[in-house]
Order: structure tokens, then C-alpha cells, then sequence
């Protein structure tokens, strides 16, 4: 009976181990959600200026034994409260390399050398400036690793609701 009793303890306390790592990925994968969502939602308040292009590429690169990937180069000037300011960022997250050259290519279409767009000039750090902004799609998948969160708590709950 001893032997039996102390099975089951153990049983237990591999399971909430392995409930905590189930806790310990919700919370990381929704922390890293819901920081994605408020960095999307932040850009939205900055302030809406003028932005000349001064330069814009694609530009490629080819890691052995793997296609060819593109990234978007671009640099833009802006003035903010009469001080003038370049930036590089297409976005919040910059440019990311990818295989899809037509959709590389797209952007640097649609932003020539050149010519004038909207930029968002972050107010708290003018030299921080973007020209799209990132979804905010993160903040509506918040559920997903609350899924995470709610088994590794149902987990540890019924691991230990009849030991008493």
C-alpha cells in the first residue's frame, strides 16, 4: 500500500511538471503576443509627417545551399519639429528577408526614390520613424495560448483535487 501511495505522489508531480511547462508556454507565447500587439497599437498614436524616399533597393543574398532571399533597402528623410531625421524602417520590425522577389520588388515600386509619403514619427524618440504600420493581428490570437494556460492549470488542479 506504501508503495502504491508514493506512485501516485509521483505520478502527480510528474504531471504538474510537465502542466508547468504547458503554464510556462502560454505565458511566454502570449507575453510575446500581447507585446506584438501593443508595439502595432503604439505606432498608431505617433505623430503623421512628410517623408522624402532617398533611396530604395533590393537587395538579395544567398546562403549555401539555400535559395536566393530579397530584402527591401530603404532610406527616407523626414523633419520633425524643425529638425531633420533619416530612417531606414519599413515598419516597426524593419525589413525581413524573404524568397518571394515579386513581393520585394513591389515595395521598392511603391517606394521610388524620390517621392513623397506619410512617415509616423515617434514622438518620445523622433529618430525612430516607420512607413507602414505592423498589424495588430497578435492581440486578436490572445486566445491561443490562453488555451495553454487554462490546461496547464486544469492539469495541476485535477492532479491534485483527490488527494486529500
Amino acid at each position: 500500500m506504501c508503495n502504491s501511495q508514493s506512485d501516485s505522489n509521483t505520478g502527480r508531480w510528474f504531471l504538474c511538471l510537465i502542466a508547468i511547462s504547458i503554464l510556462a508556454m502560454g505565458f511566454v507565447f502570449g507575453w510575446l503576443l500581447l507585446r506584438s500587439y501593443q508595439n502595432a497599437s503604439a505606432t498608431r498614436d505617433w505623430s503623421e509627417e512628410q517623408t522624402v524616399i532617398l533611396r530604395s533597393a533590393v537587395e538579395q543574398r544567398q546562403i549555401l545551399g539555400s535559395p536566393i532571399e530579397y530584402r527591401f533597402k530603404i532610406l527616407y528623410g523626414y523633419d520633425f519639429q524643425n529638425e531633420s531625421y533619416t530612417s531606414d524602417k519599413l515598419s516597426i520590425r524593419g525589413s525581413k528577408w524573404s524568397k518571394q522577389q515579386e513581393t520585394i520588388v513591389d515595395l521598392a515600386e511603391k517606394y521610388p526614390a524620390n517621392s513623397s509619403h506619410v512617415t509616423w514619427v515617434n514622438p518620445d524618440n523622433p529618430t525612430e520613424a516607420i512607413l507602414e504600420h505592423d498589424t495588430k493581428a497578435a492581440g486578436y490570437t490572445l486566445w491561443f495560448p490562453a488555451l495553454f494556460i487554462v490546461a496547464g492549470g486544469g492539469m495541476i488542479w485535477g492532479a491534485f483535487r483527490g488527494s486529500a
